[in-house]
């Protein structure tokens, strides 16, 4: 079965495996077409340009802002402001228009904020200006702020410085166009995906990522295959192990069917074959052992008769022949001559049973029905207790009426018999049908039948009885076979004993 299995594995892994090289060479050439056009020098080269533009242009945005701040913060306007002139509030955002910056900012010497576009406080200014403002209060150069992640703003800072000394300091704050800000930014991710990926040489990749997906499929083929070929051969190997028992004489064995595919048919079917072989076996043996029995019956029925008719005229002619006048002998003669006569009658019955066992079957058939033919039987144990319930639908059918008649009697007069201890026992007699066959139960309340002998009782010469010969229940077995039926038992110690008979309708 070693075989088997490495065969079923080795086939799914073929498959698995046949296609990899046209499959490679389709992927490859698809992958090459596809980097061919979106990784070329065009697109890097554009992708380059872009990002230098983008850069440039946030420069210059970056310059603009510092220049403002520097401008303002030189000019007279912011002089006017910190000197608290009246007047001159008002027209910072229109300053700040002028120079092209979004907003501008006051602060004093101290990093307090003064003004903030208009002359009033800008309630939602950032705290985050203020937190980059207060440690520049010393600086005397503009500088651009730094505004963390925020790459929507620009902001530049520049002190107000009058007579050498600093009395405050302006910041420019220019808002950049939201949907430049983006733009820039997917074009920096691209380009930088664009260089990552061509820095790990996505061919290369390709092939090795390939070859692993692949090496993890072969890997699943092989699992696969070995799960199958497990769930196909052990069917086998157990029925190869039944085959070897049956071969060995166990003719009980039968293999566990754990499929309903082909190899569950397969051993379904050995159960079967090896059930029917056990029967056809034991039909063969119980035929021999027939054949041997009746060989047996039919010498013994030979060599008891034989004698038995010069015996008993011997002992009638040594009666006739006392002339004597002694009457204790003549008494004697009698009584010896009346048992020698009824012991030759016994042995002249026995005779009749060896030959009637011996004697090859030959049925009278005819078509009558088997519930008269009980109660003509019933009528003979009038005085006893019998009782019969019998199914009144049963149809005519052919069987050989001596015959079955012989059978009743025999069946009745063993229930009888195993009831001679009990007092209150009863003999039941019932039939029903089932289907096509007409089902004859005889059942009596008795002793019994020995579990020893439940398995041959139906064999010549074995018998419960004190008297007799054991050939009562085989000559019913050969009777009920020949007519194409079937008889069982079914016994319990000191509860009784059921003898169930089926026979064909058709």
């Amino acid at each position: 079965m070693n075989r088997i299995r490495t065969k079923i594995v080795l086939s799914l892994l073929v498959i698995t495996l046949l296609p990899v090289y046209p499959v490679y060479v389709l992927l490859k050439n698809l992958h090459e077409k596809s980097r061919g056009i979106g990784f070329n020098k065009k697109v890097e080269s554009a992708l380059e340009d872009a990002v230098n533009i983008s850069r440039e242009l946030y420069a210059e945005y970056k310059k603009q802002t510092l220049t403002a701040a520097k401008e303002f913060a030189a000019s007279d306007w912011v002089e006017k402001l910190l000197n608290k002139q009246d007047g001159v509030a008002a027209s910072i955002s229109n300053k700040a228009e002028e120079l092209g910056t979004g907003k501008i900012d006051i602060f004093d010497q101290h990093g307090n904020l003064q003004y903030t576009g208009s002359n009033v406080l800008d309630a939602e200014f950032p705290q985050l200006y203020l937190n980059i403002v207060k440690p520049l209060t010393q600086k005397r150069e503009p500088e651009l702020l730094r505004l963390g992640d925020d790459r929507s703003h620009v902001s530049a800072f520049a002190p107000v410085i009058r007579n050498d000394a600093i009395k405050g300091f302006v910041v420019a704050t220019k808002a950049i166009d939201q949907e430049f800000v983006r733009g820039s930014d997917q074009i920096v991710e691209v380009n930088q995906i664009f260089k990552t990926l061509d820095f790990l040489n996505l061919t290369e990749g390709f092939v090795l990522s390939f070859f692993v997906v692949y090496a993890s499929l072969s890997a699943i083929s092989v699992a696969v295959g070995y799960v199958f070929s497990r769930k196909i051969t052990h069917p086998l190997i157990k029925l190869v192990e039944g085959t070897k028992k049956v071969a060995a004489g166990d003719w009980s064995h039968r293999v566990r069917v754990s499929s309903k595919d082909e190899v569950g048919e397969l051993v379904r079917a050995f159960n079967q074959m090896v059930a029917t072989l056990k029967e056809k076996q034991d039909q063969v043996i119980a035929l021999e052992k027939m054949v041997v029995w009746r060989e047996i019956a039919r010498i013994l029925a030979h060599e008891i008769k034989n004698p038995l008719t010069p015996i008993q005229l011997t002992v009638q002619q040594m009666k006739d022949k006392y002339s004597g006048d002694d009457p204790e002998y003549q008494k004697l003669l009698e009584e010896c001559s009346e048992i020698v006569n009824d012991e030759v009658e016994s042995l002249r019955t026995l005779v009749r049973e060896f030959s009637e066992f011996a004697r090859m079957p030959t049925l009278n058939l005819a078509r009558a029905n088997v519930n008269e033919l009980i109660n003509e039987v019933s009528k003979l144990y009038s005085d006893r207790r019998l009782h019969t319930e019998l199914d009144a639908s049963l149809p005519e059918f052919e069987f050989d009426h001596e015959k079955m008649r012989r059978v009743l009697i025999n069946l009745i007069e063993n229930a009888f018999d195993s009831m001679k201890e009990k007092s209150d026992g009863q003999v039941n007699v019932k039939t029903r049908r089932q289907d096509e066959k007409v089902l004859l139960e005889v059942s009596d309340t008795g002793s019994g039948i020995p579990d020893d002998l439940k398995q041959k009782i139906f064999e010549p010469y074995v018998s419960t009885k004190k008297s007799g010969v054991g050939l009562g229940l085989a000559i019913v077995k050969r009777v009920v076979e020949e007519h194409g039926g079937k008889i069982s038992v079914a016994s319990r110690e000191g509860k009784g004993t059921t003898f169930h008979i089926e026979l064909p309708i058709g």
